[in-house]
């Protein structure tokens, strides 16, 4: 999105794109890494590991669900950044009481967090070329 107007259009097509569902498979390695990043190292069989990762990835895609049909609902980049910001924190009554319940938020936050980094930077760099006079 950078040197581009951040026209609605735009938005609703990074929306669409960053809220696409994941799946196991592809999302082995990634889902594999934050649980050794988390200190989860222990001897799950390969089954009791799966189920687990097909867990977190359905609690994700419910996520991204939701948070598709939210952002789209946004006016411009500045209120995208304040609802992922709401959202940040889960509401609810989300037990963290199981590692699998742990991995996924991490990867939730992580998931906001990257996406308000992107649209911060997408928001200055328009600022910026306002101020320069560029634009295309």
């Amino acid at each position: 999105m950078l040197k581009q107007e951040l026209t609605t259009e735009l938005l609703n097509d990074w929306i669409e794109a960053e809220t696409m569902h994941i799946d196991v498979i592809a999302s082995w390695e990634s889902l594999y890494d934050t649980y050794v990043s988390m200190r989860f190292t222990d001897h799950l069989s390969d089954d009791e590991r799966l189920d687990e990762f097909k867990w977190i990835v359905q609690q994700m895609n419910s996520f991204l669900t939701k948070m598709r049909s939210k952002l789209l609902t946004c006016k411009d980049a500045e209120a995208i950044v304040e609802l992922l910001r709401k959202n940040y924190t889960p509401s609810g009554k989300m037990e963290l009481s199981t590692r699998k319940a742990l991995v996924y938020q991490k990867l939730r936050q992580q998931w906001i967090r990257t996406k308000i980094l992107v649209m911060e930077t997408a928001i200055e760099d328009e600022t910026e070329e306002e101020q320069d006079g560029w634009t295309e």
